[in-house]
């Protein structure tokens, strides 16, 4: 009886450090890093307020950034459509790097801008290095029936284009091949708000409501 008791004991307390580490990873403080930004056509132009949003992973390690992303601009108030043709605003994130890093290298990798070498070394910490481009264009489609939808996307309908580069950083390791949840929620919330300030006033801001 005493052994079985013994047992259970164990196997309470590695539930409960168990728990006590995925919270940790939950809650994790994430640093976000910038260089360049997202911004407004220097035109007075009038993008149709319609996003659509790809996100490529070369890292395998890293799960929901455009499912996180997609939420957070439906709550600023943004259409998020299937189709590239139907939006005025084309968002494209690359994750170039995620995992174990040295601090330092990661701030320097951010700091280097967009389309620059995105390898990680070091320890000390855990980061994601990714590229953000926006387009914005006009949609011709936006104000005509859906059977107008255009087939292609055309340089000609594009006012702008602005890049980024964005790096997340927690200054701890965690185990595992990927990254916690948090990164991508971050991720997510943080690209929502760059394309709500490049959209200016053109998009009226929701009351945001936990998921």
């Amino acid at each position: 009886m005493t052994f079985i008791r013994y047992i259970f004991v164990l196997c309470v307390l590695f539930a409960t450090l168990c728990g006590c580490v995925r919270q940790s990873a939950n809650n994790a403080r994430v640093e976000v890093l910038l260089q360049g930004q997202l911004e407004q056509p220097e035109s007075d132009a009038n993008i149709h307020p319609a996003v659509y949003v790809n996100v490529r992973d070369n890292t395998n390690k890293l799960f929901g950034v455009r499912a996180q992303t997609e939420a957070w601009l439906q709550r600023q108030g943004f259409t998020v459509v299937p189709n590239p043709s139907e939006a005025g605003y084309i968002l494209q994130v690359v994750v170039l790097s995620a995992g174990i890093a040295a601090p330092e290298s990661v701030r320097q990798m951010v700091a280097a801008g967009y389309d620059t070498p995105s390898q990680l070394s070091g320890r000390g910490s855990t980061a994601l290095v990714a590229d953000v481009l926006l387009v914005q264009r006009h949609v011709p489609s936006a104000q005509q029936p859906r059977r107008s939808k255009l087939k292609s996307i055309s340089k000609r309908n594009a006012v702008a284009s602005s890049q980024m580069r964005i790096g997340l950083l927690a200054l701890q390791e965690f185990k595992g091949d990927g990254v916690p949840p948090v990164f991508a929620e971050t991720l997510g919330k943080e690209l929502a708000a760059h394309i709500h300030g490049a959209a200016g006033q053109d998009v009226p801001t929701q009351p945001t409501s936990t998921p």
